[in-house]
């Protein structure tokens, strides 16, 4: 989420005989978040099919809505820069999702290249929060949902 700007209180609020408020003002309003805009996030992308990440996905939320079909996530390979940050990823749908790192990363408990899987037939929403370590390792976070790892 973008940092709060501060109010521009240099500028005068009301502008003209009219009794009109600043545009400075009317555009540092519009861009006031509020709590219903950090709670109420929809995920960042969408697929249906498998498909590969890059790292504009990292601290985003990403939807793989699969039904049941099988499907694969390709995570974006890490890169220094990246140290830190994190991605969640949810399947909806009872096919299985297969999160898999590049060939030379690793998901925590996974060897090179593995790959993380949720087979869970019966839980519609299984989702995993994994974070980058160090230069090439994925930790897991957080999720829900029974995911195996190879």
């Amino acid at each position: 989420m973008d940092k709060q700007a501060h109010a521009p209180i240099q500028e005068p609020f009301f502008m003209g005989k009219v009794a009109q408020i600043s545009p400075i003002w009317q555009r540092w309003f519009q861009k006031l978040k509020t709590r219903d805009d950090e709670i109420r996030i929809k995920p960042y992308k969408e697929f249906t099919a498998s498909g590969t990440l890059t790292t504009w996905e990292l601290g985003k939320t990403i939807s793989f809505n699969i039904g049941a079909a099988d499907a694969v996530c390709q995570l974006p390979t890490i890169e220094v820069k990246d140290l830190w940050a994190w991605i969640t990823i949810f399947r909806f749908g009872t096919g299985a999702l297969w999160v898999t790192a590049d060939s030379g990363s690793q998901i925590e408990y996974s060897s090179k290249g593995g790959s993380i899987v949720c087979q869970e037939p019966r839980r519609k929403a299984a989702n995993v929060t994994l974070q980058i370590v160090d230069e090439n390792t994925w930790a897991i976070i957080a999720g829900m949902g029974t995911w195996g790892v190879d």
